[in-house]
């Protein structure tokens, strides 16, 4: 071994000595999320095809350091630090059944449905698609009162875009990349021929080697008019909902759509988000000091606390996450005999539902995660949980 290789061995063996121990179940809390919200590009072919790449994000804000306290609330330490509770909390079904709704895996013809976001508190949105490529996927609705699918249109473009989806307005809203463009597509929210609402030239960044780049936007409908940013250079244009010439939505410079009717400023390629403004009445809102934010609510340590500092709620749990349509957090229970559970705990109600009990020895089910809804599979049917009030 030369000396430079001796120097290295060292050096790696003392940083290996101080680094902290892991938490035994880091793994365990690692929860799949997708997104309604997403930062969305599209990746141009090759002469061959034309791909599509999304950057998901969470739907909340982070913290920028140089921004004035906003809260009262001392942050929890950043020391990891379980908390044990006396009881794991009851079944959610048993403790919330009004934010549960039941929907099933597959429409009528045995095709599989994936929910994506709700067009009203009974009627939910979703689409079906083959596995891999598929050039024609199809939208339906899930209305839970009726238990009954249906079949809104064929989309004439892979479904990746459909991510993007935003609904308002009587219409669903979603874009698609053709010929260098973005179309902004919509048809009503009870089923049509898609139409063109406006398009235009794509964001690119050119790569000879490896192709370029082409950005898609996210997308927002309200106030009689569709809403969209650049997931590069950001900014909010609108047009009418019926169409027509398109404008820039004054004072949104660098802004990227957040959640109806909020946009923000991006801190990095994450989707973190601050400065917080009100497209439709030019409310700003300031940045608590180091909290994860939605609208309302902030997390902060294991508190959460509401953005004007007005509530501070101490949660049940270790390691909140994933703050959902300003309501619902995911964290973690462990009681005394050690049994571990994942849990969602309501702002609304200030309680919290067991999802389940996590067993070491088994995977749990795979909790997909978005801006307005989180659901998981559970035999033939989806569980969904949202806000059934909005």
């Amino acid at each position: 071994m030369n000396d430079v290789e001796e120097v290295l061995r060292r050096t790696f063996a003392r940083a290996e000595a101080r680094m902290p121990a892991t938490p035994p179940d880091l793994l365990r809390q690692v929860t799949a999320e997708r997104t309604r919200r997403t930062r969305r590009g599209l990746v141009a072919a090759t002469a061959v095809a034309t791909f599509l790449v999304i950057w998901a994000v969470s739907a909340v804000t982070w913290w920028a350091p140089e921004s004035p306290p906003a809260i009262t609330a001392k942050p929890a330490p950043h020391a990891y630090e379980r908390r044990i509770v006396k009881e794991i909390a009851p079944p959610l079904e048993r403790v919330l059944p009004s934010v549960i709704a039941e929907v099933p895996r597959k429409v009528p013809n045995g095709e599989d449905f994936t929910p994506k976001l709700f067009i009203d508190s009974r009627t939910m949105l979703g689409y079906v698609s083959r596995k891999g490529y598929d050039p024609a996927p199809e939208l339906w609705t899930y209305h839970l009162e009726s238990q009954t699918f249906q079949r809104l249109a064929v989309i004439d473009d892979p479904i990746a875009p459909v991510d993007s989806m935003a609904v308002g307005e009587g219409v669903i809203a979603w874009f698609k990349y053709v010929d260098r463009d973005i179309h902004i597509m919509t048809i009503p929210v009870t089923g049509g021929t898609p139409r063109t609402a406006v398009s235009f030239p794509a964001e690119r960044d050119v790569d000879k080697v490896n192709g370029d780049t082409i950005h898609g936007v996210d997308l927002a409908v309200g106030g009689g008019r569709i809403f969209w940013s650049s997931t590069k250079s950001g900014g909010v244009n609108q047009v009418p909902v019926e169409g027509g010439e398109p404008s820039f939505v004054p004072g949104t410079e660098g802004l990227q759509l957040f959640s109806w009717p909020w946009a923000g400023r991006p801190v990095d390629r994450s989707g973190a988000m601050t400065n917080l403004l009100n497209l439709s009445t030019g409310e700003r809102l300031d940045d608590p000091v180091r909290a994860r934010c939605a609208v309302t609510w902030c997390l902060t340590g294991n508190q959460a606390t509401r953005r004007d500092g007005s509530k501070v709620l101490d949660l049940p749990g270790d390691s909140p996450r994933s703050l959902v349509a300003d309501r619902f957090v995911i964290m973690d229970q462990v009681d005394e005999q050690g049994r571990k559970a994942s849990v969602i705990f309501d702002l609304a109600a200030s309680r919290a539902g067991r999802l389940w009990i996590r067993d070491d020895r088994k995977a749990s089910p795979t909790l997909y995660v978005g801006t307005e809804m989180l659901y998981f599979k559970r035999g033939d049917k989806w569980v969904v949980i949202h806000d059934a009030t909005r």
